[in-house]
């Protein structure tokens, strides 16, 4: 097993609670599961893939910590009923929803289709939506709860994701009404904005692995890391939080204040004509 990381928090924050990480088996989502059973939390896994996310309970149960993986999309209504239904035989309760899962594709806006802007739209927006509309309904309005979204840097606009920025925005918007609307049930609701971070989805894209170096993205000098956001979402959704809701954190070093994060200026041109991934693997 690889070594985990130095804690950040007290093995005992999340003590008896039972959390759930849409997009748990890779990246942000999967180093939040693990930092989160490490404080005691008892985890949900839900990905559309089986394998990363059996991998992810399977690291989580190797150090003791106890975890079950779920498959399904967070896009079906019928299917997060089904999962909640499952949650509540498997744990009986949930008292943490982070709502990690989704996806782009970086492109220049005159080159994106309806489809396209739909398919992200569906994906980051409505399926954050459903998930936190079945949590509630299911866990939260009776017991209260904390819910995490990772959304993105998007304050300033978001070149070369403008399908990501309107997403983004929208479940900023949903975060904050929501967060006024359900305050008296006990539910707090925040985003937590990455900037660059270094994961293995990075290679999706058709940007050389050198780009995202090169134009000097922020002012710290250097990509963040998954441990990073971990640890603004294990804030936000523990008692360490316990007076914070409505809020958007960015975790970005910096790069907003920079604003040299134009994407379009990374995209290789004939990866991006045949959809090449950056990292030269092939796709899945």
């Amino acid at each position: 097993m690889p070594q985990l990381p130095k804690m950040r928090f007290a093995s005992d924050l999340l003590q008896d609670k039972v959390a759930l990480v849409t997009g748990g088996g890779t990246g942000m989502g999967r180093a939040t599961a693990i930092e989160m059973a490490r404080c005691g939390a008892r985890l949900v896994l839900l990905g559309r893939r089986a394998e990363p996310i059996e991998d992810c309970a399977n690291a989580i149960r190797g150090f003791g910590g106890e975890a079950i993986a779920i498959t399904g999309d967070i896009r079906d209504a019928d299917r997060i009923a089904e999962v909640m239904r499952q949650i509540e035989g498997a744990c009986g309760r949930l008292d943490i929803l982070v709502n990690n899962a989704g996806g782009q594709f970086v492109t220049p806006a005159r080159e994106l289709n309806n489809k396209g802007f739909e398919t992200v739209i569906r994906n980051n927006l409505i399926g954050s939506w459903q998930m936190t509309k079945a949590v509630a309904d299911h866990f939260m309005f009776a017991n209260g709860g904390a819910i995490v979204f990772v959304t993105a840097c998007v304050r300033s606009g978001l070149s070369g994701f403008v399908h990501t920025a309107a997403a983004r925005g929208g479940v900023l918007a949903v975060m904050k009404t929501l967060a006024f609307e359900w305050a008296e049930f006990g539910i707090r609701l925040n985003c937590v904005a990455p900037g660059t971070i270094k994961t293995e989805a990075m290679g999706h894209y058709p940007i050389p692995p050198e780009q995202w170096v090169k134009l000097n993205r922020n002012v710290m000098g250097h990509m963040g890391d998954v441990e990073d956001i971990a640890a603004a979402i294990i804030f936000l959704a523990s008692p360490l939080g316990k007076f914070v809701t409505g809020e958007e954190w960015y975790v970005d070093g910096g790069e907003t204040l920079h604003l040299a994060h134009d994407a379009r200026r990374m995209i290789d041109a004939a990866k991006f004509a045949t959809r090449e991934r950056g990292d030269g693997k092939p796709k899945p």
